[in-house]
């Protein structure tokens, strides 16, 4: 088995460090005064989740029609020429303002005072500019290419063979086509030992099958634990007790955005797991036809 030397996540700790990885592949690592979260906002709307991106577009939008139509209830309500006077002042104030921020200009509503002509003017180019900014981020978020891998819960440590394996599942959740897919594994646990006790070791592990052609079903990635294995002789309690982790990387051509992608994951702690090993979760229908059980992924049967 290959040892490594610091890929890059640091070997040398003076305290335990549960794990370096979280399990949806970003870095359990506090960053302290670099630029990231809302300070390096474009990246922040281009990473956020879909639900909060379009609560934030939404809100801002209000806030600003909100906004203008205050300035013009400062300005005086009478600055406004209004074809439907039976709505409140507020709410001609408002419309004026969306149909303004949005260039949409229906007609029922218009500035005839200098005052508002000028917030008019501001307010429609503040509109332009936003809706730009807008159509920007939705481009880049619908064309940012990503994988949509799921892994198992747990990693197991179960016979295989007539030894031991560790063994974990991966399944793609969507129909598209992924070609060439390669997967890396790299597994850390402290030394464990004297002085450099929670210093980490690093070890690329050695898999049955580390790259397959395509990729239809699920693929039950195996690591044969023989003499030459760091994890040889050791128990789920000491993997625990070690801090034991496995990151795998995974790198797959995606043939919807034609280009080469990659997905992390990341095991270590309570997900270590012996005893059981894993139920097939694809089966043959009376037609002849493989049906791929993507929700039984996680199905194990004890041994």
């Amino acid at each position: 088995m290959i040892k490594t030397n610091d890929p890059g996540l640091g070997s040398i700790f003076q305290q335990p460090v549960r794990r370096l990885m979280n399990p949806d592949g970003s870095y359990n690592i506090v960053r302290k005064g670099g630029v990231n979260g809302i300070r390096d906002f474009y990246k922040f709307l281009l990473d956020i989740k879909w639900y909060w991106f379009l609560l934030l577009i939404t809100s801002f939008y209000f806030v600003m029609n909100l906004f203008f139509a205050a300035l013009y209830l400062y300005i005086g309500i009478d600055q406004l020429h209004i074809t439907n006077g039976y709505q409140s002042d507020f709410l001609n104030a408002f419309f004026f303002s969306s149909q303004t921020f949005t260039t949409v200009g229906y007609g029922s509503i218009s500035p005839q005072g200098k005052a508002a002509g000028v917030v008019a003017m501001t307010e429609a180019f503040f509109g332009l500019s936003s809706f730009a900014v807008t159509t920007g981020l939705l481009y880049g978020r619908f064309s940012k290419p990503s994988l949509k891998l799921n892994f198992s819960k747990n990693i197991l440590i179960t016979p295989f063979e007539g030894e031991t394996a560790l063994m974990f599942k991966l399944v793609n959740l969507r129909s598209n086509v992924l070609l060439n897919t390669k997967i890396t594994t790299l597994f850390i646990m402290d030394k464990g030992e004297g002085l450099e006790e929670f210093n980490k070791d690093y070890f690329n592990l050695e898999l049955l099958t580390d790259k397959i052609n395509f990729f239809p079903l699920t693929w039950t990635v195996v690591h044969k634990i023989t003499k030459d294995s760091p994890l040889y002789q050791l128990s789920i309690e000491d993997l625990k007790k070690r801090n034991a982790e496995v990151i795998v990387m995974v790198e797959t051509f995606e043939e919807t955005f034609g280009q080469m992608i990659i997905q992390k994951h990341s095991y270590g702690q309570e997900e270590w797991l012996g005893g059981k090993k894993f139920d097939r979760n694809f089966r043959m229908d009376k037609h002849g036809k493989l049906t791929l059980h993507i929700d039984e992924l996680d199905n194990m049967i004890d041994i």
